[in-house]
């Protein structure tokens, strides 16, 4: 059985007291005593919080990193399986520096605490769970393994676009390997939605707001201020096609040649950008006389479902199938919009995250 999750990637120092505030453990997620602070994450920090955030790119030394991957594998876990196989990664431009330092901090046992009073609990619950391996690999790589061995099982050369909120990457995949020369990462979307809040800001007063606030309007085209509805949609298509025209394109022009379209034939666009039909049609009028512009399906879901596939392979290849039952393999991606949490656990008969939260109700 396959699951996943999506959770809003901030968070808010809180020590209030919610009770039956969300109507499941995913959307009121409440960790307690993590470095001797509790916090709201996801959808309960954007609801009740007043300052919900998260740094960009933060690094695994970071609360920022260290508070959603926890919050990650608490839900991976799902109050059932107390061994994880995990695979998460990072952009090519932190995945070198960060990647030894995320392998130490998630290769451990976990004890993390949440509030289970948020869904209609009635105390504090305290989950453990073991992570038994772990790989970290690049962003890129864990969506080409899904483009491949998932659903598309994708045989041909490709070039990949990451449209990620906080970096844009670009690639050629050829079935044996990832061509080095190609790779590129630069800002992500977070570009565009800083045009919006600059033009925003002649207007209106926005201190009060963080990124990721702003960022959800974008998302829905909508935001009100002063007690005002205003449309975001004519904004946000200009700051899409000013990110586009002087970010996304220039990048790929810089990379990729006229002798790498000779032998490819089709680009995949994954990652949050992708369901932006704005974002979309400006890959279409650029590459569509040449290239089959795909988007994947779920785009924001492939890394995790990359990584997760990558985790299943890694216990294939050990040959370690003990205890499956307590098992769960992992994928872990945690963006810098929203941390996905794709995973793959033995059929049961009734839901592990339903038989979770009743277990805690």
């Amino acid at each position: 059985m396959e699951r996943s999750f999506v959770i809003p990637s901030v968070f808010e120092e809180n020590s209030t007291e919610f009770h039956k505030v969300a109507e499941n453990f995913v959307d009121g997620i409440k960790i307690m005593d993590f470095n001797d602070k509790d916090y709201l994450v996801g959808n309960l920090a954007l609801r009740e919080g007043d300052s919900p955030h998260k740094l960009i790119n933060s690094s695994v030394t970071e609360i920022d990193y260290q508070l959603m991957a926890a919050t990650g594998l608490l839900v991976a876990s799902m109050g059932r399986y107390s061994r994880l196989i995990v695979t998460t990664g990072f952009p090519f431009t932190t995945y070198q520096s960060y990647r030894k330092e995320a392998e130490k901090y998630l290769l451990n046992r976990f004890e993390v605490s949440f509030d289970a009073r948020t869904f209609g609990g009635n105390r504090i619950e305290k989950a453990a769970f073991q992570v038994d391996s772990v790989e970290i690999m690049s962003e890129v790589d864990g969506c080409v393994k899904a483009i491949r061995d998932g659903v598309s099982q994708e045989k041909n050369n490709f070039f990949i676009a990451c449209l990620g909120y906080g970096t844009f990457e670009i690639a050629q995949s050829m079935p044996k390997g990832i061509v080095q020369r190609t790779t590129h990462s630069t800002k992500g979307l977070h570009y565009a939605v800083n045009i919006v809040e600059n033009e925003l800001k002649k207007d209106y007063y926005l201190n009060l707001i963080t990124e990721h606030q702003l960022e959800r309007a974008f998302q829905r085209g909508l935001i009100v201020l002063d007690r005002k509805r205003v449309n975001l949609k004519d904004l946000r298509l200009n700051a899409i096609a000013s990110y586009y025209s002087e970010v996304v394109s220039p990048a790929i022009r810089r990379k990729i040649t006229d002798e790498d379209y000779t032998n490819t034939d089709r680009m995949y666009l994954v990652g949050g950008g992708a369901m932006y039909p704005e974002l979309v049609d400006l890959f279409k009028n650029e590459f569509g006389s040449f290239l089959d512009v795909i988007v994947y399906p779920e785009p924001y879901l492939c890394a995790g479902r990359g990584y997760c596939l990558q985790s299943m392979a890694n216990s294939k290849n050990s040959g370690d199938f003990s205890n499956r039952e307590n098992t769960a393999y992992v994928g872990l991606d945690i963006g810098n919009s929203n941390t996905v949490v794709y995973i793959s656990v033995p059929d049961v008969a009734k839901d592990p995250i339903e038989q979770f939260e009743s277990n805690n109700i």
